[in-house]
């Protein structure tokens, strides 16, 4: 009896060992198998970017660049630093980007890559307003109010010149402030004058803002109300045509839209003042 009960603990120790054995095997497997599919799947991704890296499949054929008028393709393309051997896949966008950026003329970049060989990329380029006259130099000044690079022989512009912002050898940033919103009017304005008329803007902390014309008139604006200063305007030069009189050399004195002061070359000036209680001008 005592002799059955050991062979029976016997046989269950051995069937316990049989079953655990068992299990350690599968697991030592399935380990083994995972360690060797890994291995493959990691040699299949080297071997893999090793032939997109060194395949010319994707090396740049085509680059296409957009929005471009102060600067060249050719400055962009050696800004970007794209060779015969750029692979599309690995480039650094972003590094291209800020090189790129470097120019003073562009404001912004996007990137776009179209497989499997063509990169699109699109500048987004200041747009200048004016040349602000500052030491004896001009630099040019974009529709944000940022002065962005002086004035080189190679620029193509035709931008009124802001003369008065500058003095103790730096700008004054509240004038010119001033003077951008004068822009911005001018620019949405239709009437006379527009934009394309000035030739330029001086600032003046007590005496405001006067516009220069090409055809040698001087307005004298002041601060602000600009939309009722031009309406005077118009009807004061409407009146000035009626008579007959010459409109250059011209100043005229806009500072109180209520009393324009209209004077030729030297002579005494016409006042509008009163003239306005009889015509309504």
């Amino acid at each position: 009896m005592k002799k059955r009960s050991i062979n029976q603990s016997f046989e269950v120790k051995r069937n316990r060992l049989k079953r655990r054995s068992g299990k350690i095997f599968r697991e030592i497997a399935v380990t083994v198998s995972i360690i060797f599919l890994t291995a493959i799947v990691g040699l299949t991704m080297v071997y893999g970017y090793n032939f997109i890296i060194s395949s010319e499949y994707f090396n740049l054929k085509d680059t296409t660049v957009r929005g471009i008028s102060h600067v060249s393709e050719e400055e962009v393309l050696t800004l970007s630093g794209i060779n015969d051997d750029t692979n599309i896949l690995t480039a650094n966008l972003d590094r291209m980007r800020s090189r790129i950026k470097t120019n003073p003329w562009v404001k912004d970049v996007r990137m776009g890559r179209e497989m499997p060989d063509r990169l699109v990329i699109e500048i987004e380029e200041r747009r200048p307003v004016a040349l602000v006259s500052h030491e004896k130099n001009f630099y040019i000044m974009d529709d944000e109010g940022t002065i962005f690079k002086n004035l080189d022989h190679d620029d193509q512009v035709d931008l009124p010149v802001m003369t008065g912002f500058s003095g103790d050898g730096s700008i004054d940033e509240e004038l010119l402030r001033g003077a951008l919103e004068l822009l911005d009017f001018l620019s949405s304005h239709s009437g006379y004058p527009a934009l394309e008329h000035i030739s330029e803007i001086r600032g003046d902390h007590l005496q405001g803002y006067s516009l220069f014309t090409g055809d040698l008139r001087l307005y004298m604006l002041g601060y602000g109300d600009y939309d009722i200063k031009f309406r005077r305007l118009r009807k004061v030069l409407v009146d000035l045509t009626t008579k007959n009189l010459s409109l250059s050399p011209l100043t005229i004195n806009l500072t109180d839209p209520g009393r324009i002061v209209v004077r030729h070359g030297g002579a005494i000036g016409t006042d509008y003042g009163a003239a306005r209680k009889r015509t309504d001008i």
